[in-house]
């Protein structure tokens, strides 16, 4: 590699950060190597432990779990249905219009 090229210059880069990523490991970039809770980052620190996961205070019952799966699934089933239709659709119209 030439020692000699200049790094590329971007006529639209001002030089801010985007995100600031000197907090994560190298060897597990999942990862935070520090541990922020949720108040630093705007700064308020007097946020209590429960504030921020709410649903770990009051879990769901069995019934009202599965009626929730089974919510999320039906729609998910019904988006697929519409795709499935709409692509029935064009393929009926092409061999209409074209056969």
């Amino acid at each position: 590699m030439d020692k000699n090229k200049k790094k590329k210059v971007y006529d639209d880069d001002d030089g801010r950060s985007i995100a600031d990523m000197s907090g994560l490991d190298p060897h597990h970039p999942f990862t935070p190597r520090i541990k922020w809770n949720r108040g630093q980052a705007d700064g308020n620190s007097e946020q209590k432990n429960g504030e921020d996961r709410p649903w770990e205070e009051h879990p769901l019952s069995k019934e009202e779990r599965r009626a929730f799966i089974w919510g999320a699934l039906g729609a998910a089933l019904l988006i697929g249905a519409v795709f499935v239709a709409g692509l029935a659709l064009v393929i009926w119209l092409m061999l209409t219009f074209w056969a």
